[in-house]
Formats: structure tokens, C-alpha cells, sequence
């Protein structure tokens, strides 16, 4: 019988050696070879064999390889001894080498911005899911997107992303600042931060754990269940048991749920490593070819004087050899068509890899107005890739809105904005998503919009949720200028009503509703 929830937590904090392990990140293998002897043999069809368990073996990566990697100037080609020098022939008999130095290309960092991009480039999309919603809902839908924004939680969220496709994790913890007020961190290994995650047998999260040291060197593991954070301090001694890890006394963290979200994965450039190190060497050569040849070879034949070896630049080959009158002429340095062509095709196969495209303003240059679709048709590959990845960070959607919307309610019963605020927004059901950024302006976007409410493909309600220059309140702020538009139109024809009869504002009369078409679909739509 599997250990309860409680009693395998209790195992993790008793043993700090298990609360520090986690899997490693891999990438690659140092064989082709597989540990399964029966491969390659053969067998008849219908007959059964005796399965195996899983036995892969992959080679280690640490997070610090991804940093380096990220960085052009921890680069292994600036310290590749294996580039071809410039050396030449001094006067005096001996030779000298030019200093030449190796240039990094910083392919990994474009390829993380462009997938965050993709990613993030669009606020998050948030849904009420009450098909009938109260007004009091609808409320505080609209006050929950003001503090999202006011707190910047979609900045939050891309610097979350950035980091994970960076460094193979990130980590985003939600608390209570001095003055009551829900905000949250960014947790990332470069700040000195391991995350390290633990599930139970189904794989639900039960306990996530922070690996740090303070500014004077003293170690800590920070974790968090549903209801408690518990520290732990190594100290320098050891206690009565052999333990130099300290519990100190667990902190209720003032959430219903582990207020620590973290994620895990590839870092963006992980299918593509080999080949932008392959970029990098052949391009740091073809400079030097260039800067060798650049100004062509000279061939002298005969004596030259003194003041023709000045001549900068140039590669000169004197031929003293040859008798009678002497003569000069510039030779063809090799063609750098081959290596120009060979760095195109690596770097085609390196966005085809990391599944990102590159588009340069060069790219684009048209006598007319490129379209939007032209350019959404070569990023496919870029949207592909982003839409698996919606769904992988579904579950960072789900709790940061769920994480958000609890810390906000406590809030603002803490500071008496609501007394009620912690029930409300239990009812307050929000659907939150990532959504697929997309080469398309924003005109263009918005009047897609308009054309589908229009054509009663979409609701107003849809409509006001995605246009992207809407104000969190905007449904509020459009049912307010109906309201005031129909009341107008009444007050029109009060005042051209001869017999001075009034018109009753809450009578539905036909000049009414035709001036206002959309009054009914908007004020049953929320925020």
C-alpha cells in the first residue's frame, strides 16, 4: 500500500540527501548502441516475448553548460586553438603571427527570444466560464484583470518562460509582500536558485524545494506543500543524530495550494547545439581566409624596392628568380563561394531544428506591402512549435490564475476593500490560456474582429475579450455608452413629442432597439 501524502512528505524533510535529488538534464548519447541484447533478431509475427523494463542511458548536461551556451562571449570558439592563424614573414628571417580574434555568434539567445516570443508576445487570454454570470461576477472578473496588469503578471509569466527555455528551468513564487500585497518572484538557477520538484507515485506534485546559500555562504532548502513552508539551515556543527541540516519551525505560507510554480524542460537551441558550433568554427574561418586574401596576392617578378613591400594589405610573392625585365600582377584569391554557401545551408538546418525562423529586414524588402499571410506561411514552422507548447504551459496558466486570484481576494479583505472577497471569487470560474503570437498588426487583427461579430460568427463578448487595445473594464465601458446612447435617443424624442407625452427609458420601442442592435448581446456578455 503507497505511503499517504502527509507521510511521504514527512520521508522528504527527514532525509535532506532525497529533498536535494532530481533528475538531471540530458542530451545525447556517448554510443548508438542500445542495452536491449534482442534487437536486430528475428521473430515470427503473433509470438510473444518477455517485456523489459526501461534501460536509456544518455549523457549529463548541467544547467552551467546552458548559460555558457547562452552567452556568445563563454563561447567554445574563442578559445578553439584549432582556427587557422595569419602568419607572416619578417624581414629579418623570422615569422609572426597576426592577432586574429574568434568570433562568437549568438544563434541561442535569438532562438530563446523568438520562441518567448511566440509564446508571450500577446497578453494571456482569460475566460469567464459562468454561461449566465452574475453582475457581481462580472465584477470581479474586470477586478481581477486591473490587479493582473497593475502587477504585471504577464511580465511575470514571459521572464518565467525566457528563463525555462534558457536554463532548462524556472520557477515562480507567489507571497504576500509587507504591505499585504500579492506579488511574485522569479526563482532561476543563474540568481543561485535550484528547484527541485517531488511527486508522489501518480505524479502529482506533493513538495517543491529551493536550493540556495545567503550572502555570507550559510545553506538553506526551502519547501512548500499545500499549507506549510519549512526551512531548513546547514549549520556548521552536527546535531545528536548525525545531522547537519536544522528544521526550524514550518511558516503556514497563507495559500490553499504550493505557492511555488516551476517548469521544466528543453532549453529552446537543444536540437541545434552541434550545428551552431559547426556555424561557428566555419564562419571564424572564412574571416581569416578573408582577411588573408582580402586585398589579393601580389606577384612581383625580379627585384622590387623598399617602398613596394610597404604595400598594406596585400599578400606579396616575389619571384627572384626570374631573369630579364620584372613585372607585377594581382592574383585571384580563392573563391569564398563554397564557404558562403555552406553557412547558408547550416543555417537553414539550424532554424529547420530549433523550429525558428528567421526573418531579416532584407527578407522582406518588396516594392508593394508584404502580407501578413505570407509571413505567418514561412513561420509555420515557429507556430507549430509554439502551439505544442501552449498546451505543455497549460498547467503554469491554470495556477498562476488560480495562485493570483486567491492572493488578490485575501488582499483585498485584508485591507477592507471586501469583506466578502475570499467567497466571491471562489465563484469567479476563469479559463486562463497562453496565446500563439502571430505575425499579424493589430488593425488587421481588430478589424478581423469586428468582421466576425458582424457577420454573427463571434459575440460581442469575444470580441471586446481579444481586441488588443480594450482596457480590462472595456465590456463596462461599452455597455455604459449604450446605456447613455439609448437614454440620449429618448431624450430626443421627449423633446420632439409635441403632446408632451414622456417616453418611458425602460420601454422597449422600436426606435430604440434599432439604434442600438447590440444592447441586448452586450449586457449579457461579462467582463
Amino acid at each position: 500500500m503507497a505511503d499517504t501524502r502527509e507521510i511521504q512528505i514527512k520521508k522528504l524533510l527527514s532525509d535532506p540527501e532525497k529533498l536535494l535529488s532530481k533528475l538531471p538534464f540530458t542530451r545525447g548519447s556517448s554510443s548508438f548502441s542500445v542495452h536491449d541484447s534482442e534487437e536486430g533478431n528475428d521473430v515470427d509475427l503473433n509470438v510473444t516475448k518477455v517485456v523489459k523494463l526501461p534501460k536509456i542511458s544518455k549523457n549529463i548536461i548541467t544547467q552551467e553548460r546552458f548559460l555558457k551556451e547562452l552567452d556568445p562571449m563563454c563561447h567554445d570558439v574563442l578559445y578553439d586553438k584549432n582556427i587557422p592563424s595569419i602568419c607572416v614573414k619578417l624581414e629579418g628571417g623570422g615569422y609572426r603571427e597576426i592577432k586574429f580574434v574568434n568570433m562568437p555568434i549568438g544563434l541561442q539567445e535569438r532562438i530563446m527570444a523568438k520562441n518567448t516570443l511566440n509564446l508571450c508576445g500577446y497578453p494571456m487570454s482569460f475566460t469567464l466560464m459562468d454561461s449566465k454570470p452574475t453582475q457581481l461576477q462580472k465584477d470581479n472578473c474586470t477586478l481581477f484583470k486591473q490587479y493582473w496588469e497593475l502587477r504585471n503578471q504577464d511580465g511575470m509569466r514571459t521572464k518565467m518562460v525566457a528563463t525555462q527555455l534558457s536554463m532548462g528551468d524556472a520557477g515562480l513564487l507567489f507571497y504576500f509582500d509587507n504591505e499585504g500585497c500579492i506579488k511574485s518572484r522569479l526563482l532561476c538557477y543563474k540568481d543561485g536558485y535550484v528547484l527541485i520538484p517531488h511527486n508522489d507515485q501518480n505524479g502529482d506534485r506533493i513538495l517543491e524545494s529551493v536550493y540556495y546559500a545567503d550572502e555570507n555562504g550559510i545553506e538553506y532548502i526551502d519547501s512548500y506543500d499545500k499549507t506549510y513552508m519549512y526551512r531548513m539551515t546547514k549549520g556548521d556543527t552536527v546535531d545528536d543524530n548525525g545531522n547537519e541540516w536544522i528544521m526550524q519551525e514550518p511558516i503556514v505560507h497563507g495559500f490553499s495550494e504550493i505557492p511555488l510554480i516551476t517548469k521544466r524542460g528543453d532549453v529552446a537551441w537543444n536540437n541545434v547545439e552541434t550545428l551552431i558550433e559547426a556555424f561557428e568554427i566555419l564562419y571564424n574561418i572564412f574571416l581569416v581566409i578573408q582577411k588573408r586574401h582580402g586585398w589579393g596576392i601580389l606577384y612581383i617578378r625580379g627585384k622590387f624596392s623598399q617602398e613596394a613591400k610597404q604595400i598594406a594589405g596585400s599578400i606579396i610573392l616575389n619571384d627572384k628568380s626570374h631573369d630579364g625585365k620584372g613585372s607585377a600582377e594581382f592574383k585571384t584569391p580563392p573563391s569564398p563561394q563554397g564557404t558562403i554557401e555552406t553557412l547558408t545551408n547550416l543555417f537553414k538546418h539550424i532554424q529547420i531544428g530549433s523550429s525558428t525562423t528567421f526573418i531579416l529586414p532584407e527578407d522582406v524588402k518588396t516594392s508593394g506591402q508584404i502580407s501578413a499571410l505570407a509571413i505567418k506561411l514561412a513561420q509555420s514552422l515557429d507556430l507549430e512549435k509554439a502551439t505544442m507548447a501552449v498546451i505543455d504551459w497549460q498547467n503554469v496558466a491554470d495556477k498562476m490564475c488560480r495562485l493570483f486570484k486567491e492572493g488578490l481576494a485575501k488582499e483585498l479583505v485584508n485591507k477592507g476593500i471586501s469583506k466578502t472577497a475570499v467567497t466571491d471569487f471562489k465563484d469567479l470560474h476563469l479559463n486562463a490560456k497562453f496565446k500563439v503570437w502571430q505575425p499579424l498588426d493589430d488593425a488587421s487583427y481588430n478589424q478581423m474582429l469586428a468582421t466576425l461579430k458582424q457577420a454573427g460568427i463571434t459575440s460581442s463578448k469575444t470580441a471586446i475579450e481579444k481586441c488588443t487595445v480594450n482596457a480590462p473594464d472595456e465590456e463596462e465601458r461599452v455597455n455604459e455608452d449604450i446605456e447613455r446612447e439609448k437614454q440620449d435617443t429618448i431624450d430626443k424624442m421627449n423633446a420632439n413629442n409635441g403632446n408632451g407625452t414622456n417616453v418611458d427609458s425602460n420601454s422597449n420601442t422600436a426606435e430604440g432597439d434599432n439604434a442600438n442592435p447590440d444592447a441586448n448581446d452586450a449586457n449579457n456578455n461579462n467582463a
